[in-house]
This record gives structure tokens, sequence and C-alpha cells, in this order.
């Protein structure tokens, strides 16, 4: 296992009895239950450290603000919204475990867009596949961290599908909407590229419209893999 993954494991791992210690003894008078808009002036400051300082679950940030994904770091000066403290913190439900187990990307799209704080080992996550999937080829080391705004090209599953539809955000995460339609973080990323977050909870507005892959499947048990 990979030293950032270990540190990783580690941090969430005491957040996560932390946050158990919290729940057998919590008093609902005694939470901040306010929201309020946190601008970030740290730079590389990431969801998980302000989730720590302002002793909320990681999850919680990244569902009240509709993010792609809780491990993207933030832009400095971006607003993010701070929901109240719950006894239940949550800090599991929205984490990617790391790489997956495919070979290849099913559905499409090839062409993934760095966002920021990314890694070819964050990116296997996203998309479900291996790590040494992504990496064929690449000229990045698995935790490299690879400046924002990059294309990736990866392995597509051939014959393969996705269904791509309109669809308006207005809760969760993207690992919800990957899980509930049959795809993966990833592939909903590729098709708005742009993508990170919306204040549109907190702000009372619409959810912001994206493009979502369902039921990406493969067309046949005898695939070929189009690197």
């Amino acid at each position: 296992m990979r030293l950032t993954t270990t540190i990783f494991n580690a941090l969430l791992g005491a957040y996560s009895a932390s946050a158990n210690e919290v729940r057998s003894h919590c008093n609902h008078k005694s939470l901040n239950t306010t929201s309020f808009n946190y601008v970030t002036d740290v730079a590389n400051q990431t969801v998980y450290e302000m989730a720590v300082k302002f002793n909320r679950g990681v999850c919680d940030i990244g569902r009240a603000n509709l993010m792609a994904d809780v491990s993207i770091v933030p832009n400095l000066g971006q607003t993010i919204n701070i929901p109240g403290q719950v006894c239940h913190p949550d800090w599991t439900s929205c984490i990617i475990d790391g790489p997956g187990t495919n070979d290849c990307v099913r559905g499409g799209p090839r062409l993934y867009y760095t966002v920021n704080g990314d890694t070819l080992w964050k990116i296997a996550g996203r998309l479900n596949m291996t790590l040494d999937s992504i990496q064929s080829g690449s000229q990045y080391g698995a935790n490299e961290t690879i400046a924002a705004g990059q294309f990736v090209k990866v392995p597509l599953c051939y014959p393969s599908t996705c269904d791509i539809e309109p669809y308006t955000f207005s809760k969760g995460v993207y690992k919800d909407l990957a899980d509930m339609y049959g795809s993966t973080v990833g592939q909903i990323q590729m098709l708005s590229p742009t993508y990170n977050y919306s204040a549109s909870l907190s702000e009372g507005e619409t959810g912001p419209s994206i493009d979502i892959a369902k039921n990406c499947r493969l067309l046949s048990s005898n695939y070929t893999i189009l690197s």
C-alpha cells in the first residue's frame, strides 16, 4: 500500500473514531446548527481539513455543496457552505475507496479532464478501474499530482455503451448518482468537465444542469480494450 493511501486511511479512521465518540455523548442542544459560508483562505486546503476545522462530516459538507467528489481540492477564494452540526456526522458514505476492478471504462467517454489535486490513483477510483489500466502508457506516477486542466486518455471497453441524459443535480454528490444510475463518478465528471460544486442549495436556487451517464454496460462478454 502506498504511503499516501496509508496516511489517508489513518486520518479517516481517526476522524471516524472522533465522530463515533461524539455520537455516543451527543447533546442536541449543544450543537451549532447554523450553516455559514466559508471562503477558502489557505492554498490547497482540502474539504477534509475544513470538516475537521469546523467539526462537520466531510460528506455532509460535500452534499451541502453538491460536490462532484470531496477529494477535489477547492480553489483559493472558493466559497464553501458549511452546514450545521449534527449528532451523526457522515465521514464515509461519499468516499471512493481507491482504485476499482475494471480494466477499461464501460461506455465512455474516453477523455478525463483533470481537476485540482488529481492523481492517477484518484482517477482510477473515480472510474472504478485498476491503477495499472489507468497508468498504462501514462507519463505520471500513481500519486503524482497532475495539474488541473489536462486531458488523460482512458482505455475504453469495446463494445460497450451508456445512456446519456440531461439531469438537474439537486441532491447528493456524484457518488450518489453513480451508485443510483449504474455509472461512475469519473464518467459523470467527463460529461460535465468543468463542474466541481454548486451553491444552489444554500442560496435556494434550482440545481445545476449536468449530463449523466446511466446503465453503463458491456455489449458483449468478449470485449477488447481500446487504449
